[in-house]
C-alpha cells in the first residue's frame, strides 16, 4: 500500500486498468467448451443472476424479473439496452418456452429521433398474451433447434397526434424463425474489460431469413446475460456495389465489404467515403436450416461486437418503466391497439 500512495493517481489508474485487461485475457484463454451432457436451462444464461441487487450492467445491458405489463400472471423479465430505461425487450417465461413479447425503442420526443415499439405473438401458444418464441426453456447445445411461428406489429410514434401509430410495412401476419444453440468461446482480445470470466457462452442462432442469406447470433454468459451479437451474410449472394470497376466491393448489411478472394475467403470491411480497407472479417462455413440442399456455404461475419468496442462494467441501476408518457400520461404497453397481434385488452 505505501507504494501505491507514492504513485500519482493517473499511474495508479493505469496500473489497475492493465490488471483488469490481464485478468480478462487470462479468463478468455483458459476457457474451454464444456462437454454436452444434456439439456440446459436457458434462464441460467438469459438472466443476470450474478447481480441479484441490480448494482451493475454489462455494456449497458441488464436483466431483471418483473411483472407482466400485459397484466397476466405469466413470469417475465426485462432486458435493458444501452444503459437507457427507454430501450428494452420484455420476455415471458412459461414452463416450456421463453417468449419475446415487446421490443421498445423510446427516444426523447424533443429530438428528431424516431420512437417505435414491436409486439410479437406466437401463433400457437398456450399462455395468454404470448410473445414469439425466443427459445425453448430447456435446450441441448449442438442439437436440432426449435421453430418459432409468430406474427408481429410495429408501432411508430407520431409527434403530430402524440400517439403510436400502426406501421404496416414493419408488421407481418406470418413469420418463422429457426432457433438453435451451441457452446462457444470468444476471442475478446483486449475488449473484455469487465474483469469477469464470460466464456464459455451459449450462442443462440436466429435464422429468420428464409433464403439462407442472413442470420444473427446472440452470446449469453452464464449468470450475466447478453454479452455479444453478430450479423452474418452469405458471401456468394452479396450484391456488387454500383459503379465499382474493381469487382471487389459489395454491399453488406448497411455498409460494404472488399472481397480479395473467394477461395480461400479473404474479406475486409470497406469505407466507401474514404475508399479505405478496414479490418479483416471472420468467415465460416455454415449450412442453413432453410436451404439444406445448398450444403455448407461461406458466410462473412460483418458485425461482431467483440471486435467493435470494449465491453465495460457499468455501476448503475436501471428502473423498470412500461408507461408511455409521450403518448398519454396513463398509457402503457397494453394500451397499444391490436392488428396482427392482440392487445391484452382484446384477448
Amino acid at each position: 500500500m505505501p507504494i501505491l500512495y507514492a504513485m500519482p493517481r493517473r499511474a495508479i489508474l493505469y496500473l489497475l486498468s492493465c490488471i483488469l485487461l490481464l485478468m480478462s485475457a487470462c479468463n478468455s484463454h483458459h476457457a474451454s467448451v464444456p462437454p454436452v451432457t444434456g439439456p440446459i436451462d436457458m434462464l441460467d444464461y438469459l438472466l443476470q443472476s450474478d447481480d441479484p441487487r441490480h448494482e451493475w450492467t454489462i455494456g449497458g445491458f441488464d436483466t431483471r424479473l418483473c411483472v407482466d405489463p400485459d397484466g397476466t400472471d405469466t413470469p417475465c423479465f426485462v432486458l435493458h439496452k444501452y444503459s437507457d430505461p427507454g430501450k428494452y425487450e420484455l420476455y415471458k417465461i412459461t414452463q416450456t418456452q421463453i417468449q419475446l413479447r415487446y421490443e421498445v425503442w423510446r427516444e426523447d420526443p424533443k429530438t428528431d429521433d424516431v420512437s417505435w415499439i414491436r409486439r410479437f405473438e406466437e401463433i400457437h401458444a398456450d399462455n395468454s398474451a404470448p410473445g414469439g418464441v425466443w427459445c425453448s426453456r430447456f435446450m441441448t447445445p449442438g442439437e436440432p433447434g426449435v421453430l418459432s411461428h409468430f406474427r408481429q406489429d410495429r408501432f411508430v410514434y407520431d409527434k403530430a397526434s402524440h400517439s403510436y401509430q400502426f406501421d404496416k410495412d414493419g408488421s407481418t401476419a406470418d413469420m418463422q424463425t429457426w432457433l438453435s444453440i451451441s457452446y462457444a468461446i470468444n476471442d475478446w482480445g483486449r475488449n473484455n474489460q469487465t474483469g469477469m470470466k464470460l466464456d464459455p457462452v451459449i450462442r443462440l442462432r436466429s435464422e429468420w431469413q428464409r433464403e439462407g442469406l442472413i442470420f444473427e447470433t446472440y452470446d449469453y454468459a452464464k449468470g450475466k446475460s447478453l454479452v455479444a451479437w453478430r450479423w452474418y451474410e452469405r458471401l456468394n449472394a452479396l450484391k456488387p456495389m454500383e459503379g465499382d470497376r474493381s469487382g471487389k466491393i459489395f454491399h453488406c448489411e448497411n455498409g460494404h465489404v472488399l472481397i480479395e478472394s473467394m477461395d480461400p475467403p479473404i474479406v475486409y470491411q470497406y469505407n466507401v467515403e474514404k475508399k479505405q480497407k478496414g479490418r479483416r472479417l471472420e468467415t465460416l462455413q455454415f449450412a442453413s436450416h432453410w436451404k439444406p440442399d445448398l450444403g455448407e456455404q461461406t458466410y462473412v461475419v460483418y458485425r461482431d461486437t467483440t471486435k467493435e468496442y470494449p465491453l465495460l462494467l457499468h455501476h448503475e441501476n436501471l428502473p423498470v418503466d412500461f408507461t408511455l408518457p409521450d403518448w398519454t400520461t396513463a398509457a402503457t404497453l397494453k394500451d397499444l391497439h391490436n392488428h396482427h397481434t392482440l392487445s391484452v385488452n382484446d384477448t
